[in-house]
């Protein structure tokens, strides 16, 4: 997960303990925040965007993607960037595209349409053409013609790979594969945490932990379900800077800690994805090789999966540079999404973001399923496994 204005320091804690409070959760503290970030983004739209003030508004648009907050004022000056969009430099440009994806989905389709016709980067003609393909009325087969037409060898490129397998129309994993997934699994004597999600990711979605022994952690004679959220605060796909979580497999490093006040003093779970850690590191030790193929990755899936290109989505991500998908809790003012279908859970940057509820009064914490995640996995003697993103 990147963020503009936060710096994530991670550091070996498995022996920290959470605090038992935190004040950035205090309704003070949160209204506070609001009143300045308000501020803040009501002056930056005051201007129009050029190449001297680009960070100031991919501030301001941070801002108001976290707290969801559309201005009728902000559309002129976002169509006015979108006419002269190759003026900018390319952060800037993904910045705002991620922008209007996520909180204006039908404001923009003619100046993107003009745009598709001659653009040739990778990664903006996927999130232009996933923005048109999600409006009303509009199918894929325009844009998976066009960009195979405008890219002939898109196989070789993992943002264009993850495209078309996220318009394929391929349906979720079946049950049957779930269990063949499971089976598989149990066979190789390592721990594993399975997380089921919704193609629809409004919808929070839970993790299960399978031991060294091949048994499902339990709780009061239940499996321990574990309820996160796999959605990212623009709801792009997965393959995507700052998207959604990918689906496939991911893997557990360590346990660990943040400083980022969004994510609090909970102790979160480091994974990697494919080629942010290498085949070995990310096999723990079991694989001998500094470099991914297709094959490799491969091997973390029963025969029965060979023909399912959605479970990819994981290598394509990592492939086209994503990193720190981790899990984690939350400190995120839940009240920007008090009309959101997965209220009381806050999105994050594409990690696996679990419930979390703290005081407004005193900034106590009321209710955390990370800290139960933390607990089970240190009660188990689990820092290391494979992690699988299971959409269904």
């Amino acid at each position: 997960m990147r963020t503009v204005l936060i710096i994530l320091l991670l550091i070996f804690g498995v022996g920290c303990s959470p605090r038992k409070s935190d004040p950035f959760t205090r309704k003070t503290e949160r209204d506070r925040f609001v009143k300045e970030k308000t501020q803040f983004v009501d002056s930056v739209f005051l201007n129009l965007p050029d190449t001297t003030n680009e960070k100031m508004f991919s501030g301001a648009f941070w801002a108001s993607e976290l707290m969801l907050r559309k201005s009728e004022k902000a559309i002129p000056i976002l169509k006015y960037a979108l006419n002269h969009f190759s003026l900018y430099s390319k952060g800037f440009r993904r910045s705002l595209l991620q922008h209007i994806y996520t909180l204006y989905p039908e404001s923009f389709n003619v100046e993107i349409d003009s745009l598709l016709v001659s653009e040739q980067n990778e990664k903006f003609f996927t999130m232009m053409a996933s923005y048109q393909i999600r409006g009303s009325n509009r199918t894929q087969e325009k844009y998976l013609l066009m960009m195979k037409e405008r890219f002939p060898e898109w196989q070789n490129n993992p943002i264009l790979s993850g495209f078309i397998i996220e318009n394929s129309g391929q349906k979720g994993f079946s049950k049957l594969m779930i269990d063949d997934l499971i089976s598989f699994r149990k066979t190789k004597s390592e721990a594993c945490v399975f997380v089921m999600v919704s193609k629809n990711r409004d919808l929070p979605g839970v993790a299960i932990i399978l031991n060294r022994d091949g048994d499902f952690l339990k709780e009061n004679g239940d499996t321990l379900k574990i309820r996160m959220l796999a959605r990212s605060i623009t709801n792009l796909p997965g393959y995507l800077t700052n998207g959604n979580t990918p689906q496939g497999v991911l893997s557990m490093q360590y346990i660990g800690a943040s400083d980022n006040v969004f994510i609090g003093k909970s102790p979160t779970v480091i994974t990697t994805l494919p080629f942010e850690s290498s085949p070995a590191e990310f096999s723990f030790g079991k694989i001998d090789s500094a470099n991914w193929t297709m094959d490799i990755y491969n091997g973390f899936f029963p025969e029965s999966w060979k023909n399912y290109q959605a479970r990819n989505m994981a290598f394509y991500a990592g492939k086209a540079g994503r990193s720190e998908i981790i899990m984690h809790g939350t400190t995120i003012d839940t009240r920007f999404y008090k009309n959101q279908p997965y209220f009381p859970f806050t999105p994050s940057l594409g990690c696996l973001c679990a419930l979390e509820r703290w005081s407004e009064t005193d900034g106590s914490l009321i209710e955390s399923e990370q800290l139960r995640l933390i607990e089970a996995l240190r009660r188990n003697k689990i820092d290391k496994a494979l992690v699988y993103v299971v959409e269904n």
